[in-house]
């Protein structure tokens, strides 16, 4: 992505970091979705095909939980429905990952090693803790693990799409320690932050070139 492109998709995350407990709802719901959909851009402009649907399917859906989310407890109970949008985006960005997929590489193996014991004791402290969303939030915890999985065997730089998807999964891991388990200070601006991070990672991941 351009120097001005990833310029205004921080400056608009700024914007929403800084501001987003003096907004007014309607301004902060569309203010926190803005950068994400501003990924839109590159992506429609630089990819093409299925890949380019696929990513459009995500965005707009990731998109779509950021909205749910800020009307969570503002509007009504919209959890359970962000917590559905989100699944869609990670099952699609999963599909997208686990089609370019290589097995070739050792380090590509060790960092999903890595990464199951993580998700593993992730899931034994709050799925027990979620109650009554138990099934959604398992369902959730798979999409992600498969999205986190297939970034690590994508044919794109790790460095990029696997940082950036294990980024989105802390994003979310907070959100859920946030919800089950106990308050985080600060919580609404470490979220947002590693949220605005990942997605930034993961466009920049899919629009760099093949690697092995």
């Amino acid at each position: 992505m351009s120097k001005r492109f990833t310029l205004a998709f921080w400056l608009l995350s700024l914007i929403y970091l800084v501001f987003m407990n003096a907004m007014p709802s309607a301004l902060a719901v569309v203010s926190k979705a803005a950068p994400i959909l501003l990924l839109l851009v590159p992506v429609w402009s630089m990819l093409a095909g299925k890949l380019r649907i696929g990513m459009v399917i995500a965005i707009i859906f990731s998109a779509g939980g950021d909205i749910f989310l800020a009307l969570d407890g503002v509007a009504g109970d919209f959890f359970v429905p962000g917590l559905g949008s989100f699944l869609i985006a990670q099952v699609t960005y999963a599909v997208l990952f686990w089609q370019r997929t290589a097995f070739n590489n050792r380090q590509r193996w060790w960092l999903a090693v890595l990464y199951i014991p993580v998700v593993a004791v992730l899931a034994w402290f709050i799925l027990p803790a979620s109650g009554e969303l138990m099934i959604p939030v398992t369902a959730y915890l798979l999409a992600i693990s498969a999205m986190v999985l297939g970034a690590a065997f994508c044919q794109r730089p790790w460095q990029w799409l696997f940082l950036g998807a294990s980024t989105f999964a802390i994003s979310d891991s907070l959100i859920a320690i946030n919800k089950f388990l106990y308050p985080l200070p600060y919580a609404s601006l470490m979220i947002m932050v590693t949220y605005y991070l990942a997605q930034y990672m993961i466009v920049s991941g899919i629009l760099k070139p093949e690697t092995k």
